[in-house]
């Protein structure tokens, strides 16, 4: 199991760790600590509504308990996406919103994670036949809908392609370029991607 989760808040972050004391003295930000999903309530809300704080790290009881705990104060929604590698030993990568990202999207009912994980690299880059390996991880993120704080769960996948299909960028999803990265391009990317992707590159080693 991991030693830490952390949770994007926009540029901010929430780190569930256990042990804050590991982070003194390389971090700036809050250090605490709870006890009952209540208290972890509070630090969460007081998080929110103080912005001059930029990165809590708390400690609990175990890691598995206060994820837990953590995902029942949102609106949790799961997704599932991959790093995909071609033979030349490129990346897939996708352009929406304005940032560089990875292909991924949300679980459809009753959908296993792998089986999704596929299904949205195919359909957001037109590419099929893809060999699905190992998780790499799970990263978190929270945007708002209306009033709500939604907390996204996104499960990371190893993927190997070894075609000649077209990249077919899905404009329906807003994707506007889909393209293979060498390594000595990422820089491009990583000047403008978000920190759940950083995150992945980061634990596969690609940076």
């Amino acid at each position: 199991m991991s030693k830490e989760y952390s949770i994007y808040f926009d540029k901010r972050k929430v780190v569930l760790t256990k042990s804050v004391e590991a982070y003194f003295s390389n971090n700036i930000g809050l250090f605490t600590r709870y006890n009952t999903p209540h208290e972890l309530s509070k630090i969460i809300e007081f998080f929110k509504t103080t912005t001059q704080v930029q990165n809590v790290f708390i400690s609990g009881s175990d890691l598995k308990t206060a994820l837990r705990d953590f995902k029942g104060l949102f609106h949790l929604i799961e997704a599932s996406g991959g790093l995909v590698q071609n033979s030349k030993g490129e990346y897939l990568f996708i352009y929406r919103y304005g940032k560089w990202d990875l292909p991924k999207g949300k679980l459809e009912p009753d959908e296993k994670i792998e089986n999704a994980a596929t299904r949205e690299v195919s359909e957001e880059t037109g590419i099929s036949n893809l060999q699905l390996g190992e998780k790499i991880t799970s990263t978190f993120h929270t945007y708002k809908i209306g009033t709500v704080t939604i907390l996204k769960e996104t499960h990371w996948y190893r993927m190997l392609y070894d075609g000649t299909e077209k990249l077919v960028p899905q404009q329906a999803e807003d994707i506007s370029i889909a393209k293979w990265v060498s390594k000595n391009e990422l820089e491009e990317i990583l000047n403008n991607t978000y920190d759940t992707i950083r995150e992945v590159l980061s634990k596969t080693g690609v940076i």
